[in-house]
């Protein structure tokens, strides 16, 4: 067993009493991430870490994983804490590694058009860095507000200008990480501006944080554009407007941003905000180019959108939702917690994977709303999100529809994203024979299974006997099918919504 008051002593004399934190308080806090996990996960996996810590250096990140070698507790990195589905969350214990005060730019060079940033800085704070200089990232993720630069490489996120100008692994030109063996690798040379020679940046893309602790990231830059403008189209029912956004992509339009949010989706808002537009099934843009380049793109959307039976939303409800664009999932005070279901399909089936992702939602007796745009002229992002009430028997049966709509997502051509602990038995469908390999990088980079294990390619419990220290993924599978069973045959449908309300007219 792992000396843990000794494990404290040694990481206090490295990083000062003030950024080691074992109060149970402190550490719950950490146990789960953007998504709240039921109580009954307890029972299976240590969600609590040991101990969390703050380094604010690279040196620091590599003397806390040299540390671990000594105390025998596994080390888990972890950003802003915005993911689904327990990818940063402990299993087993160990050092949870808050990175969010490693977040300096290091350098900025407007000649070569490139910035380096620490991992724990967040993309909303990069971007207004880089836009008060006259530059700017070329893709943002969803919740680039609490998203930091290492989760979301570590995530493989895609997001907002991701269709015009390509997902983030196109914006990353180096990285600097700390591999478990505590030394630390930078990925790319400098110079190398097309990355072509022993690049391996790639290898940390979507890795989850098994492979290495990332802590700084070279990002490119593009010029800012002339003029950004958002517009609105709003549609009668969820097919129309899902077929429009294929006709925007079709037609060669190239917008900085295009997505679907369904009628749901503004249900959830106008209970919160009394300024909300009213519910209806929305197509929001956003135009970016010259004065002239994006009057011609609007023209373009607004002879479209009548082919489907859009109406042209007036100011200033386009301002209004693309001010909003980082705060999506508001709906969440509604519940006490909220899941994203993400999976990439083919553009050319989108329409019926948005009635795919509403039906289950009404199948499984939940409140949800779905979410899609254009990842590229072929496949298309879907994110729905339900509404979950973890404090309640059956508020974790809501991760059963992740599971559901992972299958619907291979079964319509294309498939999940992320993997972290709970969607691990996903890993075999999406790449095939391929799948063992990814195990042989971890033992490449990580033989002792020391940073971040347990996840991606095995699921590890809280106990280390033989038989029971890890679970088989099927077994992972077959618990997220009984989920959603056990919501298919719930007698009543969540009613967020109407008890929100309700608490409203009391006050």
């Amino acid at each position: 067993m792992p000396n843990t008051d000794y494990a404290y002593r040694r990481l206090v004399n490295t990083l000062g009493p003030e950024r080691v934190a074992r109060a149970e308080f402190d550490r719950m806090v950490y146990s789960h991430d953007f998504a709240s996990l039921p109580k009954v996960a307890l029972l299976q996996w240590r969600l609590y870490p040991d101990f969390v810590v703050l380094p604010q250096t690279t040196e620091e990140v590599s003397a806390v994983v040299k540390l671990s070698d000594e105390s025998g507790l596994p080390i888990v990195p972890r950003g802003g804490g915005t993911g689904w589905y327990g990818g940063a969350v402990p299993n087993r214990g160990g050092v949870l590694l808050d990175l969010r005060k490693m977040n300096k730019v290091r350098a900025f060079d407007p000649q070569a058009r490139t910035i380096t940033v620490e991992a724990g800085a967040t993309w909303q704070d990069v971007a207004e860095y880089a836009e008060a200089r006259g530059l700017t990232l070329p893709s943002l993720p969803t919740n680039a507000v609490a998203s930091t630069v290492g989760g979301a490489i570590n995530s493989d996120v895609v997001g907002f200008g991701s269709f015009r100008n390509g997902a983030l692994r196109q914006v990353v030109r180096g990285l600097e990480v700390v591999l478990p063996d505590h030394r630390v690798l930078r990925t790319a040379v400098a110079g190398d501006a097309g990355g072509s020679y022993a690049d391996l940046t790639p290898f940390f893309f979507g890795a989850e944080g098994t492979l290495g602790v990332i802590t700084a990231a070279t990002l490119r830059l593009d010029p800012k554009p002339d003029l950004m403008k958002p517009v609105a189209y709003a549609f009668q029912g969820t097919e129309a407007a899902a077929t429009f956004l294929q006709a925007v992509v079709d037609s060669g339009l190239q917008p900085y941003h295009v997505s679907l949010l369904d009628r749901d989706h503004f249900v959830f808002e106008r209970a919160l905000h009394a300024e909300a537009p009213e519910p209806a099934d929305r197509v929001l843009a956003c135009l970016a180019g010259t004065k002239d380049d994006v009057a011609d793109q609007e023209r373009t959307l607004d002879a479209l959108a009548p082919r489907f039976h859009g109406t042209k939303r007036p100011p200033p409800e386009p301002e209004y939702l693309w001010d909003r664009r980082f705060r999506m999932y508001s709906a969440r005070r509604m519940s006490r917690g909220l899941i994203v279901a993400n999976n990439v399909v083919p553009l050319a089936r989108l329409p019926e994977a948005c009635e795919t992702a509403r039906r289950l939602i009404r199948k499984m007796k939940l409140n949800g709303a779905v979410h899609a745009y254009p990842m590229d002229a072929a496949s298309a992002i879907l994110a729905p999100y339900v509404l979950m009430d973890d404090t309640v028997p059956s508020g974790g049966t809501a991760l059963g529809y992740v599971k559901k709509m992972g299958d619907a997502a291979f079964e319509l051509g294309g498939h999940p994203m992320g993997l972290g602990l709970f969607m691990v038995f996903n890993l075999r469908t999406m790449h095939g024979r391929a799948a063992p390999y990814t195990a042989y990088v971890k033992d490449v980079f990580d033989p002792g299974k020391k940073v971040n294990p347990g996840k991606t390619i095995e699921v590890w419990t809280k106990y280390t006997f033989p038989g029971i220290r890890a679970i088989p993924p099927p077994a992972m599978r077959v618990g997220l099918d009984l989920a959603a069973f056990l919501r298919r045959i719930k007698p009543t449908r969540d009613k967020f919504v109407r008890s929100y309300e309700r608490g409203k007219e009391v006050e």
